[in-house]
């Protein structure tokens, strides 16, 4: 395996954890915008399985780079889309929102829920790299 297939298929790890990394997010703001707690997971899990299909995609690729080659550019789409949704949580004031929301405790730090979206900014802008600098050639070898 290639370096870069290496990196797609973290790249897709990465993916499946952010899903439920975010998922986790809105709930917890939900929960604190006194919204319906647990009763709205399964709601927020409904909207937002369409973005399991970029963590599919990008280990289709990574494993099978021949036949699968020509996902690259809907994977880019899907990941700009993600990026792009982050930028608007910037750009409109929300995710000021999240900056009291404490998401974890570690070792007496408090880890705010703006925190882990910034992290997840950066590793999605990474990803989104990876995408966009891997032409639909490269991808197949």
């Amino acid at each position: 395996m290639t370096a870069r297939r290496a990196l797609l298929a973290l790249g897709s790890l990465w993916e499946l954890v952010r899903f439920f990394l975010v998922l986790s997010i809105l709930a917890l703001m939900v929960r604190s915008a006194g919204g319906g707690g647990a009763a709205s997971v399964p709601w927020l899990l409904l909207a937002g399985t369409g973005n399991l299909l970029v963590p599919v995609g990008g280990l289709m690729l990574a494993m099978f780079p021949g036949r699968y080659g020509g996902l690259v550019g809907l994977l880019r789409l899907g990941k700009g889309l993600s990026v792009f949704s982050i930028l608007i949580l910037f750009v409109s004031g929300s995710l000021a929102t999240a900056v009291n929301a404490a998401l974890l405790v570690v070792g007496g730090r408090t880890i705010s829920a703006a925190a882990v979206v910034l992290v997840l900014f950066a590793l999605d802008l990474a990803f989104l790299a990876l995408l966009v600098f891997s032409r639909e050639k490269d991808a197949a070898q």
